[in-house]
C-alpha cells in the first residue's frame, strides 16, 4: 500500500465503526447466530470492546439477541437496509399489495425473498387463506439450491456472479428430490431462465411445493424473488406451469414498480 493510502487510512479510519462492520459481516455468515463470547473469539476483540460494539448494534436494532440461547443474529432491519438502495421505497412496501393480490387469486401463502451472501432471506410473507398453511418468520434464511427463491434469482444473475456463488455453496441433500449435482443444477437454472419461473418439487421440505419468479430492478438485475408455497396436494405437479405463469405475472408487476421496463 502506498504512503498516501496509509496516511488516508490513519486519518479517516474509525476503529469502533470498523469493528461494528466486522461484527455485521461475521453474523451474515452465521445463520443460527453467535454468542457474545463466540463473536469476541472469532474477531479477536477484547471482552469490553465486543460488549460495547454489540450492545450498540442491538440498541440501534441492527442486531437481535435471543435471551434463552444468548445467540445474537442480524435483525430484520439489517436485512431490509441491505436492499434499500434499490429504490426510495423499500421493496416490501412496493411489493405488499401485489403479494396480497396474488394470495387472493391463488389462496396460497406468498413469500418475498432476497439473496444474502450464499443464502437467501425472507423479507415478507402474506399468509394463505386456507386453514392449513406454511408460516415462516421474516428474516429466516433459506438455501439457494433447494428453494424457488434461490433458484429464481440465481438463474437470472449474470453468469459470472451465478458461477461464483455456485462455487461457494454445497448442494446438500434435504429430501429425495433435492438436486445435488452442480451440472444438473446448472441445467435446471437454464430451464428456469427460459420458462420465467422456478419450481421446488419438495426439494427443501418433503411434501411442500413452491413456484416462484424473479423480480428485477430498473437495470434488469434480479434483486428479489416472489413465490407461493403449499402442500403438494394443493399445488400438484400438473399445475406448476399454470401457477408459474401467474406468479411470474405478479413478479413482473413488482419489477415495473421498481422501474423495470418490460420488452
Amino acid at each position: 500500500m502506498s504512503k498516501a493510502k496509509n496516511d488516508l487510512k490513519s486519518t479517516y479510519n474509525v476503529p469502533n465503526l470498523e469493528k461494528g462492520l466486522m461484527v455485521i459481516e461475521l453474523l451474515a455468515t452465521k445463520k443460527s447466530g453467535l454468542t457474545l463470547a463466540e463473536i469476541t473469539e472469532a474477531l479477536a476483540f477484547t471482552k469490553t470492546t465486543a460488549f460495547r460494539v454489540v450492545s450498540t448494534l442491538i440498541f440501534k436494532n441492527y442486531l437481535q439477541k435471543n435471551e434463552t440461547t444468548k445467540k445474537i443474529t442480524l435483525s430484520r432491519k439489517m436485512l431490509t437496509l441491505g436492499i434499500s438502495s434499490m429504490n426510495e421505497q423499500s421493496i416490501v412496501e412496493v411489493s405488499i399489495d401485489v403479494m396480497r393480490a396474488l394470495r387472493d387469486e391463488v389462496r396460497e401463502s406468498v413469500m418475498l425473498g432476497v439473496l444474502l451472501g450464499v443464502k437467501g432471506a425472507i423479507l415478507e410473507q402474506v399468509a394463505s387463506s386456507y386453514p392449513v398453511k406454511l408460516f415462516v418468520e421474516q428474516g429466516t434464511q433459506f438455501n439457494l439450491h433447494s428453494s424457488v427463491g434461490g433458484k429464481s434469482i440465481l438463474a437470472n444473475l449474470p453468469e459470472e456472479e451465478s458461477n461464483a456463488i455456485l462455487k461457494k455453496i454445497t448442494l446438500t441433500k434435504y429430501t429425495k428430490n433435492t438436486i445435488v449435482s452442480k451440472k444438473e443444477f446448472r441445467e435446471q437454472l437454464k430451464e428456469i431462465k427460459q420458462n420465467g419461473y422456478a419450481i421446488d418439487n419438495g426439494e427443501d421440505i418433503q411434501g411442500i411445493h413452491c413456484v416462484g419468479a424473479p423480480i428485477y430492478n430498473e437495470y434488469g438485475y434480479p434483486v428479489a424473488a416472489l413465490w407461493i408455497t403449499a402442500p403438494h396436494g394443493r399445488l400438484p405437479h400438473e399445475e406448476f406451469e399454470e401457477k408459474g405463469k401467474i406468479v411470474a405475472k405478479y413478479a413482473t408487476e413488482i419489477s415495473v414498480k421498481l422501474g423495470y421496463l418490460t420488452q
